[in-house]
């Protein structure tokens, strides 16, 4: 059902017979005769500077949405509204499909280096690491000089590389 139209002055009713109806900028409905006893440019009802317009069939589709039922209103935008949700939902789909592509992609580089390092780690065990270049017959400023016979000290700068049982 649509809303009534009626003057927000007088509070007649449009009929044949009736004067034409105006819509205000401030949300007024006023007839033509209650519009001529008013001031110009000034709305009768909330006495604010407003601008109208005539209430007819060529009346913009947003006003004239005003005055439907909801029922139509509803009617008329589940169309638009199916559609852009519709569109949307497509959206957030091909994002999330690229997200998981690149998941994918990223969770298989991870696991290849997670293999080749467990790879080079079981090829190199703790007998096989080399010491470094400076550790035996260069002078090793980090290293606290030992009391040993063979004049090494007892710190090493060398990594200690944890076996494949406790990886």
């Amino acid at each position: 059902m649509a809303v009534r139209v009626f003057c927000n002055a007088c509070f007649c009713e449009p009929r044949k017979a009736t004067p034409r109806f105006l819509f205000t900028s401030c949300g007024h409905v006023i007839c033509e005769l209650c519009f001529q006893k008013g001031k110009k440019d000034e709305c009768l009802i909330c006495r604010t500077a407003c601008r109208t317009i005539f209430l007819s069939k060529e009346t913009s589709p947003d006003i004239q949405s005003l005055f439907m039922g909801i029922d139509t209103l509803c009617k008329k935008y589940s169309k638009e509204i199916t559609q852009i949700s519709e569109f949307q939902e497509k959206n957030r789909e091909h994002l999330l499909a690229y997200h998981r592509k690149k998941r994918i992609k990223l969770e298989e580089s991870l696991r290849k280096a997670t293999q080749q390092m467990h790879q080079i780690q079981c090829m190199k065990t703790p007998q096989q690491t080399t010491p470094l270049p400076f550790s035996s017959t260069s002078r090793n400023p980090l290293s606290i000089p030992s009391r040993r016979p063979n004049g090494y000290s007892s710190c090493s700068l060398q990594p200690s590389h944890p076996s494949t049982s406790e990886t």
